[in-house]
């Protein structure tokens, strides 16, 4: 599991109390496969009964085991449904582009064929941000609320290293790109069978769970690092940071289609959550990491402001995983949106 420094932040304290985690035996073993595209199955997991059906979307290179704080609770209100994302967890691998077109177009398909009930309050996190912006611009009428958790959003880059010098984002860029080269690496590597046993230091890294955001017991333990020992799950890694990533001067794949969507969310209840702790970035000066994390806040007003029933808020003592940090937060967000769309308010 790889988070990306301009988007991820460090140190994750232990979930909240007040949540209902998921048992562990649930997010470890494939649930519902759903064919979307032929033979080709994603991953689902669903609990609870009743509508709106809330589905959750996980960050850049996570599977649906980041919600186990949030998704039980949920449940007990509404039916809630993660799945994993192709090639991550328990899905198989696309033959397409790790893309934003292509990853709304899966998550449409799968709505379809696990016969979900439509509109659905769509809940996503970090990169996901991005993937419901242009689901809800492209299936509008499949969307009734939203809630954001830390999103990214199409021109964050930009923005957040508008105060850099040149040679302080090609610095931050060379760090990514060694970081994508060391995913290419893992590949090579589990297409060897050598990540499954692995013997070597840099084996052992590529199926290392020591940088998961979250406490894993030995059940998730063993589960995530069978899931990391494939190759699928680092070559859809490299796709979908590579379009996530701008390249030089030039815009993202991932923001060239959402910004061409024009996507707005009209009235449709929207609660963006923001972390509170700085993003770190090696080698900015405090000036500059202070405008980028202002920055990424006020990209989160932005997207607040495409619905006018849209509200953002900073949570205390998060980092980037806020529904880690905090699930009673994201909880409630939640339970908010979907008691809106109950009451037709």
């Amino acid at each position: 599991m790889v988070f990306e420094l301009l988007f991820a932040a460090a140190a994750i304290a232990a979930a909240g109390a007040d949540a209902h985690v998921v048992p562990s035996q649930d997010y470890a073993h494939p649930q519902q496969l759903v064919a979307v595209d032929g033979a080709r199955r994603l991953n689902l997991l669903c609990m609870g009964h009743g509508e709106p059906v809330v589905m959750f979307e996980s960050g850049a290179g996570d599977s649906m085991v980041v919600w186990r704080h949030v998704q039980g609770e949920i449940a007990k209100v509404t039916r809630a449904c993660a799945y994993d994302r192709a090639g991550y967890g328990f899905s198989d691998a696309s033959p397409r582009p790790s893309d934003a077109r292509n990853t709304v177009d899966d998550f449409h398909r799968l709505l379809n064929a696990a016969h979900i009930h439509t509109p659905i309050v769509y809940v996503g996190h970090s990169i996901a941000g991005l993937y419901g912006a242009l689901f809800a611009a492209t299936y509008p009428k499949d969307v009734a609320g939203i809630v954001f958790v830390d999103p990214s959003f199409p021109d964050q880059f930009q923005k957040m290293l508008a105060s850099f010098p040149a040679t302080a984002k090609a610095h931050l860029f060379s760090m990514l790109d060694a970081q994508g080269a060391s995913r290419r690496a893992c590949a090579a590597l589990a297409r060897k069978g050598a990540l499954v046993t692995p013997k070597t230091m840099a084996a052992k890294d590529c199926v290392s769970t020591g940088d998961s955001p979250d406490k894993l017991d030995d059940t998730l333990h063993k589960a995530l690092t069978a899931q990391y020992a494939q190759a699928k799950n680092f070559d859809t890694q490299t796709s979908e940071y590579g379009s996530f990533m701008p390249q030089d001067d030039r815009p993202s794949a991932d923001q060239v289609e959402v910004e061409a969507a024009k996507f707005s969310f009209g009235d449709k209840p929207l609660i963006v959550l923001t972390h509170s702790k700085p993003i770190p970035l090696p080698g900015a000066t405090p000036a500059q990491m202070a405008a980028a994390n202002k920055a990424w806040e006020d990209g989160h007003d932005e997207i607040a402001a495409k619905s006018t029933r849209g509200s953002n808020t900073v949570v205390p003592n998060t980092g980037h995983y806020i529904e880690i940090d905090a699930p009673g937060v994201v909880i409630d967000a939640v339970k908010k949106v979907v008691a809106e769309v109950r009451a037709g308010k």
